[in-house]
């Protein structure tokens, strides 16, 4: 059977709708299916906010999670309206540019992220590849962790080029064409990550230098 995005998603619409009814408040995607660049091995990333979340309607939507097909691919966000409005706005900045709504929307988000908020993102994601570099090299040797890296190194990048340009990027493919200097070697590292698996001692060096050292400067600069 070939796979839907969007007849999955008009499947899943249906079914929170139908059992949360007035409760729903929103239904998105996120990821490389919102960002059309989903593989066979990419999650489904969904997103759902409810005006209020108990914990039994987290056993109602996993039981409707459980009847989907390919629920094995099913991850993502579910959270009642207030907590997401008080969520840190540094993550809420990630949050809502790279969520594509399917019913309803989060705009009432928006005024709540400054440019401070984005600039924050910019320095916890930096700091976060630097710890995790320098950990990896020391104790992990993991070319599985230095390719996760990489790609978390992506959205820093989204929120940087937003913070500067104000403009929010979302696809590796357009992002990329835009960049330049070592910005652009990481995003073009990012694309091409797999690669990074199958390294030997040096290269596992060499990469992991770059990315301690971009985001070392991040940190400084931001």
């Amino acid at each position: 059977m070939i796979f839907s995005i969007d007849t999955w998603l008009d499947e899943f619409a249906i079914k929170i709708k139908n059992e949360f009814v007035d409760q729903v408040i929103f239904i998105g995607l996120q990821g490389s299916y919102q960002r059309n660049e989903a593989t066979a091995s990419s999650d489904i990333d969904v997103v759902v906010i409810l005006m209020t979340l108990t914990i039994e309607d987290l056993k109602k939507y996993k039981n409707i999670i459980a009847q989907m097909p390919y629920k094995e691919k099913v991850c993502g966000f579910i959270s009642g309206k207030r907590e997401i409005m008080g969520w840190e706005k540094a993550d809420l900045f990630q949050f809502y540019y790279d969520t594509k709504p399917i019913y309803g929307n989060i705009d009432y988000l928006l005024p709540l992220i400054g440019e401070q908020d984005i600039k924050c993102a910019i320095k916890i994601g930096a700091c976060n590849l630097y710890h995790a570099g320098c950990h990896n090299f020391i104790y992990e040797d993991s070319r599985e962790i230095l390719a996760a890296l990489y790609k978390s190194a992506f959205f820093v990048l989204q929120a940087k080029y937003f913070y500067e340009k104000k403009q929010y990027v979302s696809s590796k493919s357009e992002l990329v064409s835009k960049l330049k200097g070592i910005d652009k070697e990481i995003l073009e590292i990012c694309i091409e990550r797999e690669r990074i698996r199958k390294i030997d001692d040096e290269a596992l060096s060499l990469y992991s230098d770059k990315i301690i050292t971009w985001s070392s400067g991040l940190i400084k600069d931001y």
